[in-house]
Parts: C-alpha cells; structure tokens; sequence
C-alpha cells in the first residue's frame, strides 16, 4: 500500500474550532507542515472542480 505522508488525518467534517487548532499546531513547527497545507489546499481544490 502506498500511502501520502502528508495528508493529515482529519474527520469527514471538521468544526472551526478544529481548524483552527490545526492551523496553530502548522504555525508551530510541525514537521512538513507546509506540505501537509499543500496538500490540504489541493484536496480543497479537487473538491470544487
């Protein structure tokens, strides 16, 4: 199995609250932070097209 390592495990539906504090934990240092953004942010995007 092959598996991305920076997509985040996040539930089907995530409350503000839960963004928020994820966001914060990706200001703070997490490892490959920016890729997990990345990819968050691309995932968004297939959704809408």
């Amino acid at each position: 199995m092959v598996v991305d390592p920076n997509e985040p495990p996040l539930p089907s539906k995530v409350t503000l609250e839960q963004a928020t504090h994820f966001a914060q934990a990706l200001v703070r240092g997490q490892p490959e932070g920016g890729k997990i953004a990345l990819t968050l942010f691309r995932d968004k995007l297939n959704e809408l097209l």
